[in-house]
């Protein structure tokens, strides 16, 4: 008989041995358990579609505050927002709601990821052209695709903001840890892009204007083709990023 065996009913295996052992059993049931809830989650997995239009009236803005929501902002017809979102649930079903106060129109989306992976709210904006907009999230992804005059103001918190094919007089982008990327169809009045630890970029058509050109990082690189010639009626361009790279370029 060793060491290591079982006398008189006493487990005399080391204590290193044991706690290891009760380790790595945990480890397995964990693993067992999320196993069964992801799985559960999958063939529970369902998404449903609302679609909402709200008449803008004698407002003169419109604010979007969608919260954790993922957003594409397109153009769409003069007068209304509408609204099409996709609703994501799993195991528990996805909070999803929408209303209106004033100027501001409201998004609330929730859902346990954990118990629920996959599950969320990705929402379609169609907004009427050359009309003012300011969109809000807390943790969602703005896209905003082929939109046609007015200002498009984005403020988020951890979510990225890609623009593409944009023909808006004025763009600003606020964010504190999301990457921001523009391109631009023709040349607009003034960009103007803030983060705390994310990256800028943006392109801009060559044509008429010249702008005046700011770009600063405190940690990152900063590189701009965008020739800088003191701004022409104004035009301008301003990126600030704490700890991101700025890419800033003229095609």
């Amino acid at each position: 008989m060793t060491e290591e065996e079982t006398i008189a009913d006493y487990d005399v295996r080391s204590p290193a041995s044991r706690t290891l052992l009760t380790v790595l059993g945990t480890i397995l049931v964990v693993a067992v358990l999320a196993g069964l809830v992801l799985g559960a989650s999958m063939l529970k997995r369902g998404t449903t579609v609302s679609t909402s239009v709200v008449e803008l009236g004698q407002s003169r803005l419109i604010v979007i505050d969608a919260g954790a929501a993922d957003l594409r902002i397109v153009q769409g017809d003069p007068e209304v927002v509408k609204v099409s979102a996709r609703i994501t649930s799993g195991l528990r079903k996805t909070d999803f709601q929408i209303g209106r106060r004033g100027d501001e129109v409201k998004i609330v989306s929730a859902c346990q990821t954990w118990l629920s992976p996959g599950c969320g709210v990705s929402a379609t904006l169609e907004i009427p052209e050359g009309f003012p907009v300011v969109i809000r999230t807390t943790s969602g992804d703005v896209l905003a695709q082929s939109i046609s005059e007015g200002a498009l103001t984005v403020v988020t918190g951890a979510g990225d903001v890609l623009a593409k094919g944009l023909a808006v007089d004025e763009l600003e982008v606020k964010t504190t840890s999301g990457d921001v990327a523009a391109a631009f169809a023709r040349q607009p009045f003034a960009i103007k892009a803030t983060t705390d630890s994310g990256d800028i970029a943006a392109e801009v058509p060559s044509g008429d204007h010249s702008y005046a050109v700011t770009a600063r990082s405190k940690s990152g690189e900063v590189a701009s083709s965008i020739p800088s010639k003191g701004g022409e009626q104004g035009y301008f361009v301003r990126a600030r990023s704490s700890s991101g790279d700025i890419a800033l370029s003229m095609r």
